[in-house]
């Protein structure tokens, strides 16, 4: 991707005011924000997905348009989300001891998001019941569960 691709990108995000303070580099926009619905700030990485043919072409809109959606995701939806990963997860570890009782929609911490023109994920921290791990949700382009993975790899948290 050419540097002023990512400029651009860059400079258009600050004109929305989408995210506080944002900084590009190695071809990523990152800043903070908050998700009012979660109550909490998150990191929130926007990757353009340059595939090294046409870098030049970003969908500017679409990428504000999808930053947009997430951090003003109403708290129905939030809720919505946040259930359906807390019963997926339930379901999946059924009989797997825990660390501690705890109902998981109450111990989920939103870290970080990372925005995509069409797909949005989110890092999910859950310090009592799983305190090794992140757990990463992906969101379609209608903030519909798309797929979870609890990942073993807390070291490096999004």
């Amino acid at each position: 991707m050419t540097s002023s691709a990512l400029d651009t990108l860059l400079t258009r995000i600050v004109e929305s005011g989408v995210i506080d303070e944002p900084v590009a580099e190695n071809g990523l926009v990152y800043g903070r924000a908050s998700i009012d619905a979660a109550g909490t700030v998150v990191k929130v990485n926007v990757d353009p997905e340059f595939d090294g043919d046409h870098d030049d072409e970003i969908d500017q809109e679409a990428l504000i348009a999808a930053i947009s959606r997430i951090l003003s995701v109403s708290e129905s939806r939030w809720r919505a989300v946040v259930d359906e990963v807390a019963t997926e997860i339930d379901d999946a570890v059924d009989d797997e001891p825990v660390v501690e009782q705890i109902d998981l929609r109450d111990d989920l911490e939103a870290t970080s998001v990372v925005v995509f023109a069409d797909a949005v994920l989110l890092a999910f921290l859950s310090p009592k019941q799983f305190p090794d791990a992140r757990i990463l949700v992906q969101l379609d382009e209608d903030l519909q569960v798309d797929g979870i993975e609890v990942r073993e790899d807390l070291l490096d948290h999004a």
